[in-house]
């Protein structure tokens, strides 16, 4: 191979740049899906004093994405109260199988979060997702901070789905969504889930 045909990229190949971003849209896409279709009873339950309800566990990943949005906002979109009961090592003492405010605005806000965040990814740089982007957890680059949330969203989504099959409610199996075609399916489907039923979770 001559170096003029080494240094074209194939149309099939992606940068760092683009591995990672699609990377986190295979692991948000299989959390949205492990949880499309269930009901308000079986979010909010708790099987295990020891193990959160999915409720929980959904506002937590995406309080995670909401955290990261703010190093390029200078804002968070939850609220301080949100954040203090979504944060890691909340007590288990002081979660509830009810949420204190309502899992509709919680999804809601993710709507928003999710959009503005990927918006941002996508018009960075490649350099930028090289450059450190916080002093947490040492001084991570941004391609870092998306391995973390990945492998966050992808240890809760097999969570979510040991909970639902342990209540005895069919669940999703994964890993799918590894084509870009497959994701914008899933993200329809489950939108027009969420619309159809955002007003019976308060």
């Amino acid at each position: 191979m001559n170096s003029k045909n080494k240094s074209t990229k194939n149309k099939n190949e992606m940068d760092l740049k683009e591995l990672s971003i699609s990377t986190l849209e295979i692991a948000q896409i299989n959390f949205l899906m492990s949880f499309k279709g269930i009901n308000p009873e079986s979010i909010s339950k708790r099987i295990h004093i020891e193990i959160n309800p999915i409720s929980w566990i959904i506002g937590h990943c995406i309080s995670h994405m909401d955290w990261y949005l703010s190093l390029f906002t200078g804002e968070r979109i939850y609220s301080e109260k949100q954040q203090k009961y979504l944060a890691y090592g909340a007590s288990k003492e002081d979660i509830t199988e009810k949420l204190p405010f309502s899992f509709r605005e919680i999804l809601d806000k993710y709507l928003l979060i999710s959009k503005s965040f990927f918006e941002y990814l996508k018009g960075f740089q490649e350099e930028k997702f090289h450059q450190i982007t916080s002093q947490e957890n040492g001084g991570e680059t941004l391609i870092q901070k998306i391995q973390r949330i990945t492998l966050h969203y992808m240890g809760h989504t097999g969570q979510i789905v040991i909970i639902r099959r342990a209540l005895g409610v069919s669940s999703w199996s994964f890993v799918s969504g590894i084509k870009k075609e497959e994701r914008q399916k899933y993200m329809k489907e489950w939108i027009k889930w969420w619309e159809e039923n955002r007003m019976k979770f308060d």
